[in-house]
């Protein structure tokens, strides 16, 4: 993990989880105010940025245990996941990995760009595209006012990793278990290709707690251009949480 930012001697920990082909420096400059004596993390998976040289998982049940045993040590405080499109399915299903240990479970779980984890995609699986249709899906995804500043270079540098990820995702199989109990959040984009408002709805079904949704406008990547509004609803969903560290098992 890297620590992104926020309070030297924090009181809460915001985690947070990448979307396919992006890696830790997304949260770079996140903060919450300071009241919430909030610090900021961002895990790094395997295969990006200082990472590159491993290679990147294609497997989410082989890559989850993983990251909770690197996250435990971080779990000392209370905390929160958040996750954006492959983040939001490694946070949800940390959560339930979490809980079979028997470690501190999160506080709130926060969900963006990525459909109930029970629903199966609709869309053609991206990561086997050929290079021409691979490409086209990438611009669909990261919206026209991107697709002038995609380098067609590093795009193929990339396209390993990011068809790794897509991999990843689209060989997930949802198993059913006990409803998780923290509440959620959810962050959708009402022109988002990939993932339908109806779709992130779902996810009440997989908290015994509350489930709000809030839609922005934008595509799949709208978080690169609405992060202060995301971070807005952040610090006000953790600043209603109770302050102790919360408990094992549910």
């Amino acid at each position: 993990m890297r620590r992104s930012g926020g309070h030297s001697q924090p009181a809460l920990r915001l985690i947070c989880l990448p979307n396919a082909g992006a890696g830790a420096s997304m949260f770079n400059g996140w903060s919450l105010p300071d009241p919430l004596r909030a610090e900021i993390w961002a895990v790094q998976p395997p295969g990006r940025e200082n990472r590159r040289q491993e290679p990147a998982f294609r497997r989410l049940d082989q890559l989850v245990p993983q990251l909770a045993e690197q996250l435990v040590p971080a779990l000392d405080v209370p905390y929160a996941l958040l996750g954006h499109s492959m983040g939001a399915l490694l946070a949800f299903e940390l959560c339930r990995e979490l809980r079979h240990r028997r470690a501190p479970l999160p506080v709130r779980l926060f969900v963006s760009a990525h459909r109930a984890p029970d629903l199966p995609p609709w869309r053609p699986a991206a990561s086997t595209l050929p290079p021409p249709q691979f490409r086209a899906r990438l611009a669909e995804m990261a919206g026209p006012s991107s697709v002038g500043r995609i380098d067609p270079e590093l795009l193929d540098f990339l396209a390993p990793m990011i068809r790794a990820d897509f991999e990843l995702c689209e060989t997930y199989r949802y198993r059913p278990q006990e409803p998780l109990t923290m509440p959620i959040t959810c962050f959708t984009a009402v022109d988002d290709p990939e993932v339908r408002v109806d779709e992130m709805l779902g996810w009440q079904r997989h908290t015994t707690g509350t489930c709000q949704v809030y839609p922005f406008t934008g595509g799949h990547l709208f978080l690169r251009d609405h992060a202060a509004d995301v971070l807005g609803c952040v610090a006000a969903d953790l600043a209603a949480e109770p302050a102790e560290v919360p408990g094992g098992a549910e």
